[in-house]
């Protein structure tokens, strides 16, 4: 029986059924930079605690498993889903395992930070796997579940590496975009094969903000990179359009009328400026941008090649392998795209959006709120299969939600890969700590 029918059988029903039933336990930008700014002599932060990542990271994971349920029966079925689903599974597994709780501090950071490149795997075979379904919704919510999970592996790592990167501090808004446009200038310009634009930065004086500086600089890339890449066509364009006339008069008539129009609108200009609740930046540029650009889409490079094949090539229905340079490759890649640059602006509270027209050019605005109480952005109820309510899911529905799951992504030529639910529920006299040990001798 494969790997994964292995898993599905051996974990506790009840157990599983819980955490799909369970809520999460939402951070903040305070509670991040309460874990960040531990000194070591003081007690470890609760969000950062072995035991509370065992408790949570389960809970999120199912979450995702959740999502994944709403599909249809044939979508589960397909190669790529069932081993999304069956990664989960497996690390659920692994994050239940009764010794992982007293493991040395400098083990678990490293299973956390495998967890985290599995993690950006998986969302990226999600979306090779969703993004025909046209479910913009269903998309939104994987990625809004998805990056909590990575902020909160990232801030358990963070806190014991000591990585400045990694840390909720106080940043100037105008450093973190300088480096940003000189980092999409220098992409745009090595895979285009031309200089990229200029971009002229306008700040107001004196402005800070509390926030995680790789994410900003992150935001604002993904941002840049799309304004400059709709730019260098717009320009590509113009020029195809003036070698492809014979005429002298025109040449010298579109000259004349470019000068005449020289104006700050011609060019790229990111303004910031800030107020007492808000830092606001607005990313103005003569092109309009790309409306494939601002859809949900698959990881790729300026040129629009998809990027991460690495990934799918490792992506096999009987076994879960991990390959250390595919991880790192994937964790990069993940939140490429303007969309996932959307979702980490709204999971704090702020905002990302565009204004794009044909003959206007187009403005992208992006707000980020100063409040760090701020509770992440969560899916109310990450599953579109159950009534739009506020009441809390019950363990029996969950139980019938999981076993219906289980069942869909089950190996077709084996076995039935789960068992169903029996009152006197027999299956759950397996220990865990020997399902575990069953499960990860085989993987």
């Amino acid at each position: 029986m494969p790997l994964q029918s292995q898993i599905i059988n051996v974990l506790p029903r009840r157990l599983l059924a819980s955490l799909w039933a369970s809520q999460e336990t939402r951070l903040s930008v305070h509670k991040i930079l309460a874990a960040c700014a531990l000194h070591p002599q003081q007690q470890q932060p609760s969000v950062t605690t072995q035991s509370f990542l065992c408790d949570e990271l389960p809970i999120r994971y199912s979450h995702m498993l959740r999502l994944l349920s709403t599909l249809s029966p044939d979508q589960l079925q397909t190669p790529m889903i069932r081993h999304v689903a069956h990664r989960y599974l497996h690390d659920m597994c692994t994050l239940l395992h009764p010794s992982l709780r007293s493991t040395s501090d400098r083990a678990f950071n490293d299973l956390i930070r495998k967890l985290r490149q599995r993690q950006a795997a998986s969302l990226i075979r999600m979306r090779y796997a969703l993004v025909h379904t046209k479910n913009n919704a269903l998309m939104e919510h994987i990625n809004t579940v998805g990056l909590g999970i990575q902020f909160l592996t990232a801030t358990a790592t963070a806190t014991a590496a000591a990585a400045a990167e990694g840390r909720v501090q106080t940043v100037k808004p105008a450093e973190i975009a300088m480096q940003a446009v000189q980092d999409a200038r220098q992409v745009c310009a090595s895979c285009l094969g031309r200089d990229a634009p200029t971009i002229s930065i306008q700040e107001q004086p004196n402005l800070s903000l509390t926030f995680m500086p790789h994410v900003l600089h992150r935001m604002l890339f993904e941002s840049t990179m799309i304004t400059l890449r709709a730019r260098m066509l717009q320009q590509q364009y113009e020029q195809q359009q003036h070698h492809s006339s014979n005429s002298p008069w025109k040449a010298l008539f579109d000259r004349a009328f470019q000068r005449r129009n020289n104006s700050p609108l011609d060019s790229i200009q990111l303004d910031i400026f800030g107020g007492p609740t808000s830092i606001g930046f607005r990313l103005q540029s003569p092109a309009p941008l790309l409306p494939s650009d601002l859809k949900h889409d698959i990881p790729r490079d300026p040129l629009g090649i998809p990027s991460c094949p690495s990934v799918l090539s490792r992506t096999e229905s009987t076994t879960l392998r991990d390959d250390l340079d595919m991880l790192e490759d994937a964790e990069w890649h993940v939140w490429s795209g303007w969309r996932a640059a959307k979702t980490m602006a709204s999971h704090w509270g702020g905002n990302l959006d565009v204004v794009s027209m044909d003959g206007l050019g187009s403005t992208m605005y992006l707000a980020l709120d100063r409040d760090t109480s701020l509770l992440e952005r969560y899916p109310s109820r990450p599953a579109a299969a159950i009534a739009s309510t506020a009441a809390p899911l019950t363990l029996a529905a969950a139980e019938d939600q999981l076993n219906a799951f289980l069942g869909a992504i089950a190996d077709p030529s084996h076995q039935p890969a789960f068992i169903p639910a029996r009152k006197d529920e027999i299956y759950h006299s397996v220990s865990l700590s020997a399902a575990v040990a069953a499960a990860v001798g085989h993987a």
